[in-house]
């Protein structure tokens, strides 16, 4: 029997965070609700509760929302017509199914959805994806995974987590599909001399929950050495522990010169093929710069949110080196599937279920944003 009412975490605006109860929705054919497992908190989050709201496209964050873009549950309804079109792979979907929510929205009628591969770079919903560019002032209100249950719109889609996925597998789906879509954009550059491809070096900056995941990617297509930077011993190790070879701990060394000197000493004075940036800071871009080999490759990842500007030397830094870059600011749909399919085939060896250190009731909301912002912690989650 459905609920009257639903529980969601709404931020008003930046820095604020509130408990609210809204009318538990109704469904059509086209649409869907899911009850919530778990909701990760991601650092575009943290980005807005700091106050750092503009989103690719300069799209703005809709206030009041329901944040949670990184959505894992159990489908509860489903319109006839959803059950038979809503599933990434065209699979039947049913009440009791366990899905990941595709938080991005395309029209899948303008002239991006259908010649760009897969990206939510749609011309109608310019900045509309679940979490923060729907807001919740409207009804059916919830469009965020912080809450109890999520209303799934027509235009949304969900992937089917397989069994033997756990739980808090699943919730990394969305985030692990941005490495994902990373490298294969990286690796179909390889056969022309840039790129990356088995066996090159790979630099880290910052290892949070994206780079983490990045590592797991790298070691998955294998990665020669892998060297992660961040201030955070706890993060350090786990990145050690998920498959990093060398760590810089830049509190420890705080010379950027000397980080460079650094990685060109691990890296035989070349520099590696391969530097991401995970960081969500400008300033991390002239050093990754620098790291990069002659023809490497630098992906920039992080920087989701508009951070400001930096100052580079486009001469020595990108054209001296023929170094390519690429900027990933989102996820294949795609991606969601073969993601999951990983996680099924390599979890009992890389554990990704372990790359959630903490799980929060709703009514714990300003406890789990300071664990999320704070140097212990991995990725945090809501479970409802």
């Amino acid at each position: 029997m459905a609920p009257r009412s639903v529980k969601a975490i709404v931020m008003p605006s930046p820095g604020k965070l509130e408990v609210r109860e809204f009318p538990y929705p109704s469904i059509n054919e086209n649409s869907a609700i899911i009850k919530v497992e778990l909701s990760g908190i991601c650092g575009t989050d943290k980005h807005m509760y700091k106050g750092e709201v503009i989103h690719p496209r300069e799209a703005p964050t809709r206030f009041p929302i329901i944040p949670g873009h990184e959505v894992v549950g159990e489908i509860v309804e489903i319109g006839e017509r959803a059950s038979k079109i809503m599933e990434i792979n065209a699979e039947p979907l049913k009440p009791g199914d366990r899905v990941v929510l595709v938080c991005d929205i395309r029209c899948e009628n303008c002239h991006s959805c259908r010649n760009i591969y897969g990206f939510p770079v749609c011309e109608k919903n310019v900045g509309v994806s679940y979490g923060h560019g729907i807001s919740c002032k409207d009804p059916p209100h919830l469009f965020g995974g912080w809450a109890e249950y999520v209303y799934v719109i027509p235009e949304a889609r969900l992937a089917k987590v397989p069994n033997g996925v756990p739980v808090e597998a699943a919730v990394l789906t969305e985030l692990l599909a941005v490495p994902y879509s990373a490298f294969g954009r990286v690796m179909n550059l390889w056969v022309y001399g840039n790129g990356y491809g088995p066996g090159d070096n790979v630099v880290v900056q910052g290892v949070g929950p994206l780079g983490l995941l990045n590592i797991i990617m790298a070691r998955l297509t294998g990665a020669g050495d892998i060297i992660a930077l961040d201030y955070v011993d706890y993060r350090l190790k786990m990145a050690e522990e998920f498959g990093a070879d060398y760590t810089i701990n830049m509190a420890e060394i705080k010379s950027s010169e000397e980080r460079i000197k650094e990685v060109k000493y691990l890296t035989g004075g070349r520099g590696a093929e391969l530097v991401i940036e995970c960081t969500g800071v400008p300033d991390a871009v002239p050093e990754g710069l620098e790291m990069v080999s002659q023809f490497g490759t630098y992906l920039i990842e992080g920087l989701y949110i508009d951070m400001g500007d930096v100052k580079i030397n486009p001469q020595r830094l990108i054209m001296s080196k023929n170094a390519t870059i690429i900027a990933v600011n989102g996820q294949t749909y795609q991606s969601y599937g073969k993601c999951l399919k990983l996680m099924k085939k390599y979890n009992n060896k890389v554990r990704f279920d372990e790359v959630v250190t903490h799980k929060f009731k709703l009514e714990q909301a300003q406890e789990a944003l300071r664990t999320a912002l704070s140097k212990n912690s991995m990725k945090v989650t809501f479970k409802p």
